[in-house]
């Protein structure tokens, strides 16, 4: 917000024209950046620059209600960045949530798998040797298939 501030007062001095539309992007960002309730302090600290800045010796109607309309757009602006904001970390924590639930999933399936081919083995031993030879195939189908899942699967260090 400072840099926004004496980027505005640079201007100024160069042109000689008053203006304020330096001052918004540092509300903005310094309530998206910042915790809560630096978005406001901000729009407070450009309302007095832009107030200073604007000020040419008379307080008629033209200066009030430039800065009353400069005012409620710098309010503005810190109430959208602080509602974008609030939405970024709901967003940045249901991506977190959604990792956490994909991982239960995989590692569940994995032992669903496992717990199956388990069972198939176990009973290959108690029967004959034709359907112990059945039953071991579909066993190792059944690994195959644990096998490719691992290798679809998403990991942390994958894009």
């Amino acid at each position: 917000m400072v840099a926004c501030a004496v980027l505005q007062m640079a201007l100024q001095m160069q042109t000689g024209a008053a203006g304020y539309f330096l001052l918004l992007p540092g509300v903005f960002l310094s309530g998206l950046i910042f915790d809560r309730g630096s978005g406001i302090f901000a729009a407070i600290i450009a309302i007095g620059v832009g107030a200073y800045l604007s000020y040419a010796g008379s307080s008629g109607i033209d200066y009030i209600s430039t800065n009353a309309l400069f005012a409620t757009t710098a309010a503005g602006t810190a109430t959208v960045a602080e509602f974008q904001r609030a939405e970024l970390r709901r967003v940045m924590l249901a991506d977190k949530t959604k990792a956490v639930l994909l991982q239960e999933m995989a590692h569940r399936t994995k032992n669903n798998l496992a717990i199956l081919g388990g069972m198939i083995r176990l009973e290959a031993r108690h029967g004959g040797p034709e359907v112990a030879a059945a039953l071991e195939a579909t066993a190792r189908r059944l690994q195959v298939m644990a096998e490719v899942y691992d290798h679809l699967s998403l990991k942390q260090d994958s894009r």
